[in-house]
């Protein structure tokens, strides 16, 4: 992720209202198809209307609803009643991972590229390829009290909180970045195993949980230049322990700071469980 998200945008995002001003961007890339682009601007526009969608380099051409990938350049959104940017919250976060969620012993494998788990690695309990990593972060869970995902998550006893399965899926330790660090659109959540959305399946992941984290993806790296990320919005000077401690939820960005720093010693040493 470079340090300006909005840094190589191919993709300019224009209101019909005010067509001189860009509302954000993003970037072309082979899960970025026409539906997922749409999908997207349902979450990062406001309108009580369907919105139309043209693509205005070489001509006004409509954008359908289409698993075609989308080309760069410039779009432009129109509808007929309200339209506006949302200001729903953005909530930074870290990356979360622990083994010890039993949505590892319901997907056996990374969802998102299928690698299975050996037979001895399921008998001895090993994961040192894989990281069951939440999907609502740890970090946030007043929060997630707050969207009554709770309530969303319980299907027995050991549920209805930020460490239910229903919150996890297992990744591989690669694909955990990828997946849960804001990735470009976070559209991962599309691609995932079918065992683990499952309904049918104890303890099936939310649907609910994933939506909210790809409506935070979208918010993240979309909406106008996109949000700080960690590392580079600590203006020199500054007090930066001060600045680590502050934030929406307290001890959020300390976790992260700490990941960061600590995460590759204690992961060798077996006593860190988030990534």
């Amino acid at each position: 992720m470079p340090a300006n998200r909005s840094s190589g945008r191919d993709v300019f995002m224009y209101l019909a209202s005010v067509p001189t001003v860009s509302i954000g961007g993003g970037f072309t890339n082979p899960t970025l198809t026409k539906m997922a682009f749409l999908d997207s601007l349902d979450v990062l526009i406001t309108h009580d209307s369907p919105l139309r969608v043209y693509r205005i380099n070489d001509g006004r051409i409509q954008i359908q609803r289409t698993q075609d990938s989308l080309l760069p350049g410039e779009y432009e959104v129109e509808s007929d009643g309200y339209l506006a940017v949302t200001d729903a919250p953005y909530y930074q976060r870290s990356s979360s991972a622990m083994s010890s969620l039993s949505s590892s012993d319901r997907d056996r494998r990374c969802v998102i590229t299928g690698l299975a788990m050996t037979q001895r690695e399921l008998v001895l309990q090993r994961w040192t390829k894989y990281e069951a990593a939440h999907t609502f972060p740890v970090a946030l869970e007043s929060i997630f009290q707050n969207y009554n995902f709770a309530e969303l998550t319980v299907l027995d006893e050991r549920d209805g909180s930020v460490n239910s399965p229903q919150n996890g899926l297992l990744l591989q330790r690669l694909n955990t970045i990828f997946c849960f660090l804001d990735d470009s659109l976070g559209l991962a959540g599309r691609q995932l195993d079918p065992v683990c959305r499952d309904p049918g399946q104890p303890h099936h992941v939310n649907d609910n949980v994933l939506f909210w984290h790809f409506q935070q993806a979208v918010l993240a790296n979309m909406r106008a230049a996109g949000e700080p990320i960690f590392d580079e919005d600590i203006p020199p000077g500054s007090d930066t322990m001060n600045a680590i401690l502050s934030g929406p939820v307290p001890g959020e960005r300390m976790e992260f700071e700490l990941s960061k720093r600590l995460g590759d010693v204690m992961r060798a040493q077996g006593s860190f469980s988030i990534k």
